[in-house]
């Protein structure tokens, strides 16, 4: 049965009452237990806050001994050492603070610290100011960037800069080729190197910070294009966005005799739904489930939203949808009708949404060509687009499979939250689609002696960059709960199978339980 459900209210967030003595008792808390709390930071977030932590000037001579402990597995000698730099410098632990913070581990200032992470924090968090701006712009650089795209900027456009092995932190690379007097000119010369490499979103963090010099005519063209007019404008009111999860999970049978299209229940795609639902209202999206539509109720539903005056407040509009499809990349629906991307974006426009970003999310079978065990299902969606301001993200190139867990849900749908989760409110949406597509190349399964693997495609028309805004209280923590609830359903649902092995193993009865539970899982 077709369903329609709002899962959060469109109401205004409330405010939270006054927690200037919870920061303080936060920051005391901090200064006894910091080397404890910094042993919770892997790698490459040690680095990133030792990086951001300490002045230029300690950072000039003391950084790079810091990132190689670091990288050399010393991270608690690198750490301490960093914090009793930090004290003796400023006479406090804020900076660390304020690190925490900016590279994301909101998990860290609550369960550590004790701070609920709301809109009040937000607000403490952006009027600190402790770490410079200029450092918050380069670690937005380096976390925006993959290790093998950070190798190739620095061996084919940053010769000048030394770095003997592949493989090494951008922010190590960085350190090592700093001394006193040409930290303005290493910004500088990332800067241009990432225009050389077309990545304009990356280099406009750096923008302000560059040496003022003359410039090549085409360098200047480039520059002068890096600016806030760039973007598509950042929400000013709640919801930020409007996100619809179209799920498609069951399918009537054949009415038809010619029918013989077989479409399977798209069994771990109810997990997929619950993740973008909890991904999204950390953005401040008011996110709505259209379960199981058949042809009719999704025209209907498209045309009721059309002329919803809501629409007019959002600054983005994102579309997930979860079905099977067809050779002639055709979506289809629980009737077994079918609809194109293409009509989809149709039903969506409205003069609401004008000049305002549309993103589609595609998760597809792509019919008789899908991998006959029941765990593995080929995905694959193609789409066509003629309107602005649109971008259509595919789970996978055109004639390749996608898989689909049937108990963990889909991967490109699952390193799709997980990059937004860590990217979505440093990154534009294109990046944080290029971190997904890196997560993805990393991935692979066996199934039946043959090894598979998946790399998603995107294409867009958008005129500027997309960059999502982190939710205040009211979304932030209702999507952090979903999440949570989601990941113990998942933690209890292996440990239930771990203590049925267990009990199995020995038996009889464990071979044949093994054969069935390879169909619900990826070996």
């Amino acid at each position: 049965m077709s369903m329609v459900r709002d899962s959060t209210c469109l109401g205004p967030a409330s405010c939270s009452p006054d927690i200037s003595d919870q920061f303080l008792l936060a920051q005391v808390k901090l200064n006894s237990q910091a080397n404890t709390i910094l042993a919770d930071l892997d790698e490459y977030e040690a680095i990133s806050v030792t990086f951001l932590v300490l002045d230029i000037e300690y950072l000039t001579r003391q950084g790079f001994k810091y990132c190689q402990y670091i990288c050399d597995g010393r991270a608690k000698e690198a750490l301490e050492q960093v914090v009793n730099t930090v004290r003796q410098t400023f006479g406090h632990l804020e900076h660390v603070m304020e690190a925490f913070y900016i590279i994301g581990r909101y998990d860290i200032l609550e369960s550590q610290l004790g701070l609920s992470v709301d809109h009040n924090i937000h607000k403490i968090f952006k009027t600190l100011n402790h770490v410079a701006n200029d450092r918050k712009a380069l670690y937005c650089v380096f976390a925006g960037m993959a290790q093998e795209q950070a190798d190739e900027l620095v061996h084919k456009r940053l010769m000048g800069w030394y770095c003997p092995e592949m493989g090494r932190p951008l922010e190590e690379t960085f350190v090592r080729n700093l001394n006193s007097g040409n930290y303005e000119t290493l910004i500088t010369e990332l800067f241009e190197a990432l225009l050389e490499e077309d990545r304009e979103t990356l280099a406009s963090y750096l923008h302000p910070f560059i040496i003022r010099v003359s410039r090549t005519p085409s360098l200047s063209s480039q520059t002068s294009q890096i600016n806030e007019s760039n973007y598509y404008p950042l929400p000013t009111c709640y919801p930020h966005g409007l996100c619809i999860i179209i799920n498609i999970k069951t399918f009537m049978k054949p009415r038809e005799m010619n029918d013989n299209i077989p479409l399977s229940d798209r069994h771990g795609s109810d997990i997929d739904k619950e993740r973008l639902e909890g991904t999204f209202k950390l953005f401040g999206f008011h996110v709505m489930h259209f379960d199981n539509p058949d042809y009719d109720k999704i025209h209907q539903f498209f045309k009721n939203l059309r002329v919803n005056p809501r629409l007019a407040v959002v600054s983005c509009l994102a579309v997930c949808i979860m079905t099977h499809g067809d050779e002639q990349d055709q979506l289809y629906l629980h009737d077994r009708s079918c609809i194109s991307i293409t009509d989809i974006r149709k039903l969506c426009f409205s003069q609401a949404l004008l000049n305002k970003p549309r993103l589609y999310f595609v998760q597809a079978c792509r019919g008789e060509q899908a991998l006959r065990p029941i765990l593995l299902q080929q995905d694959t969606c193609t789409v066509t687009h003629v309107e602005s301001d649109c971008l259509i993200s595919a789970a996978t190139v055109k004639g390749y499979s996608a898989v689909r867990s049937q108990t963990e849900g889909s991967w490109y749908i699952t390193d799709l939250c997980h990059a937004m989760q860590e990217y979505g409110h440093i990154l534009p949406i294109k990046n944080v689609l290029q971190k997904t597509r890196h997560s993805l190349k990393s991935r692979m399964g066996s199934m039946n002696n043959t090894y598979v693997t998946q790399l998603s495609e995107d294409k867009d028309t958008l005129t500027k960059d997309v960059q999502l805004v982190r939710a205040d209280e009211e979304y932030f923590l209702d999507g952090i709960l979903d999440l949570a609830r989601l990941e113990l359903m998942e933690k209890l649902l292996q440990e239930a199978v771990e203590e049925a092995l267990g009990e199995l193993e020995g038996s009889g009865q464990f071979a044949c339980f093994s054969k069935n539970f390879s169909r619900v899982c990826i070996s």
